[in-house]
């Protein structure tokens, strides 16, 4: 019989099974949800084991639009590109529709489902968990559906690092809506001549918009 081992921070090996130390998240706390080993949850929570082990990641989460205040118009597309580090994974989103108004400028009712949404890895061009998703479907309902919504498997980001995101309002009501992605960012080394460069872009590119 192998020793049990004395480091808490090694695993421990017994009748040849190894028992990982368990991770302790925010993932742990979740106290709305029973631990039912059949069910969507604990089943994309496992697919995620590999990168909360992982001490090279970090968190990076992007709100779309950035400001919750800047509405779609009726029947038109919002676009936008979020920019993380290539090899980043997208492992989970959250998305809400907050308000409306009707073409008289009168507060309306709104929901998930008003929307239609798309995020794409700009590499290849394949929509990171499906095509154009109604809202609907993408926002969680606190029974089926749980904050945040975890892909069954987080979704890997190809060079250059670019997502592409389209947000389509459906109706003639102008709605202020926000996407929620969440991306585990894979930290890279930064050297002095990059951080340089980087530095002079941003006093020239904020001296050209104070000129």
């Amino acid at each position: 019989m192998t020793p049990a081992v004395s480091n808490p921070q090694q695993d421990v090996f017994s009748n040849d099974r190894r028992f990982l130390k368990q991770v302790v998240d925010g993932f742990s706390y979740n106290t709305m949800l029973l631990w039912l080993q059949e069910r969507y949850f604990p089943n994309a929570l496992a697919q995620l084991d590999v990168l909360r082990r992982a001490a090279n990641y970090r968190t990076r989460w992007w709100c779309i639009p950035d400001d919750i205040g800047e509405p779609i118009q009726p029947f038109d597309t919002y676009y936008f590109q979020c920019e993380v580090s290539s090899g980043s994974y997208l492992w989970g989103y959250m998305w809400a529709s907050v308000s409306a108004t009707d073409p008289t400028g009168a507060p309306t009712t709104t929901t998930a489902s008003d929307l239609l949404i798309q995020v794409v890895d700009a590499c290849t061009g394949i929509p990171l968990f499906q095509d154009f998703a109604n809202g609907g479907g993408c926002s969680a309902n606190f029974n089926s559906r749980m904050l945040p919504i975890l892909l069954s498997q987080p979704r890997l980001i190809l060079e250059p690092g670019l997502v592409n995101v389209e947000i389509a309002n459906r109706t003639p009501n102008t709605i202020n809506c926000q996407l929620l992605l969440m991306f585990a960012e894979s930290c890279k080394l930064i050297d002095e001549d990059t951080r340089q460069r980087d530095w002079k872009q941003a006093i020239a590119s904020g001296g050209a918009t104070n000129g």
